[in-house]
């Protein structure tokens, strides 16, 4: 019993170390806070804001598909009001994860994919934004549907890139407060 419970530990340990190495080659340093200046108690806000926008367009896109089904209009005109809120959602994160792009450190590596992910959540916003002025007079409008089905790929690949910037790159991170809890 005591022997597997060794072999977990002799790995977490060498992935520990992986995970320094892996760090220095980063460019970060061990202790450095990686966090931006748009912070509350020492938590950023840009990750607490993202659901909210998350949420209202993949709410949009589950109304569409159920109105394909339904003949109750409830659920285009939903999807319009949810599209309206992820776009005021959006516009709320993307000011704290903009100030985070100017003030956090980061590696040339990230500060590429933050780019990235920044671009990307301009196009989408657009994107969105077409979809919402589309379908307000013409909830049920084809190209309002091709609009919202685009934007949440590109939400799909803006999120990932945004999780690759935290997991890591650990932007966002104190990596003193990680090594404590590890």
């Amino acid at each position: 019993m005591i022997a597997p419970l060794m072999g977990h530990l002799k790995q977490a340990f060498r992935i520990a170390a992986l995970d320094d190495e892996a760090l220095k080659l980063a460019g970060i340093v061990k202790g450095e806070k990686m966090q931006g200046k748009a912070t509350i108690m020492g938590h950023p806000i840009h990750p607490m804001l993202v659901p909210f926008p998350i949420a209202f367009f993949t709410g949009a896109l589950i109304c569409d598909i159920v109105s394909n089904w339904s003949d109750n209009s409830i659920w285009p005109q939903m999807s319009v009001i949810l599209i309206g809120f992820g776009v005021i959602g959006t516009l709320a994160a993307a000011i704290f994860g903009f100030v985070d792009y100017l003030t956090a450190p980061m590696s040339s590596e990230a500060k590429t994919t933050a780019t990235w992910h920044l671009l990307l959540n301009v196009v989408l916003l657009v994107v969105f934004a077409g979809a919402f002025v589309v379908r307000q007079p013409h909830p049920t409008s084809g190209l309002g549907y091709v609009l919202t089905v685009v934007g949440v790929i590109l939400l799909m690949i803006s999120g990932m890139l945004g999780g690759h910037l935290a997991y890591h790159y650990r932007v966002g991170v104190e990596e003193d407060q990680l090594s404590r809890r590890r």
